[in-house]
């Protein structure tokens, strides 16, 4: 079931046809990835006239206590301020069991209303 770009959900039913439907074409997708994935492993990355599928690389860094702390020194000698630069994580926040009203008070929270599906 594709609705056309004009046609609208109409109730209940026509909403949990289309989510299944969707759930139907995400796990053949991945199915596919998997596959052309197997195939790149093999035999090197696949031109497709549009795209090129195969790997890319990306990094990203880990500090120790020590390295954090010559980190922002540098930072510091450079004439940056480091506290503009280094972050804290959600999942960090959440580890020390403070409640938002607390933290609110030291920053501002920023929520990001994504749609996506999750299993029950």
């Amino acid at each position: 079931m594709v609705l056309a770009k004009q046609e609208v959900i109409e109730n209940m039913e026509e909403a949990v046809k289309l989510g299944r439907e969707i759930e139907r074409v995400e796990s053949a997708l991945k199915a596919m990835k998997g596959q052309l994935k197997a195939f790149v492993d093999n035999n090197g990355p696949v031109d497709t006239g549009d795209v090129i599928w195969d790997y890319t690389i990306s990094a990203s860094w880990q500090f120790d206590e020590k390295g954090m702390k010559e980190l922002a020194q540098n930072m510091v000698l450079e004439g940056v301020n480091p506290w503009k630069m280094l972050n804290i994580t959600a999942s960090n926040l959440k580890k020390m069991g403070w409640d938002d009203a607390v933290i609110a008070k030291m920053g501002e929270k920023k929520e990001t209303r994504r749609f996506s599906s999750r299993k029950k």
